[in-house]
């Protein structure tokens, strides 16, 4: 399978795994107080690439690592998961402590595209306060994306 990103920011063809995984170190990046080092940079890039290509070759396990994402309401959205991921944030009085996030990437397999993945959006979860609703907001942006989208748009011929 081929991975086209079709989200914020926009991606031309060539650049489409670079541009996923800038959001998907921006979505960590987020939070008021992360810090990041050179290695920890690397790592996170690194698992979100392999996760990334696990996809692409259909090695993903079902429901811990991907999932449909409300397929009564169309389009079918997925997600592929994170659940994991080590970052290290400072607290406002400067202890520092390691935490472990979970990321959401939200992506269609449209039926015209078979052999393709559009990425629509990336998030860290929230573990916290009001997780339906926070969730289903971002799965919105992701709709969104999806439904201004049309396979030249995604830079995809059918």
């Amino acid at each position: 399978m081929s991975f086209r990103w079709y989200g914020f920011p926009t991606a031309d063809a060539d650049d489409d795994v670079e541009v996923a995984t800038s959001a998907f170190v921006q979505a960590l990046s987020i939070e008021t107080g992360r810090l990041w080092n050179p290695y920890n940079l690397a790592m996170v890039k690194a698992e979100f690439r392999k996760r990334l290509a696990a996809a692409r070759e259909g090695r993903l396990v079902p429901v811990d690592e991907v999932k449909p994402v409300d397929i009564a309401n169309p389009p079918p959205l997925y997600e592929i998961r994170w659940q994991g991921v080590t970052v290290t944030n400072r607290d406002p009085s400067g202890k520092t402590r390691y935490d472990e996030v979970l990321v959401r990437l939200y992506h269609s397999e449209p039926d015209i595209l078979p052999l393709h993945f559009i990425g629509h959006h990336i998030h860290e979860k929230s573990v916290g306060g009001l997780v339906y609703a926070e969730q289903n907001a971002e799965i919105a942006i992701a709709k969104r994306f999806y439904d201004a989208g049309e396979p030249q748009n995604w830079g995809v011929i059918p």
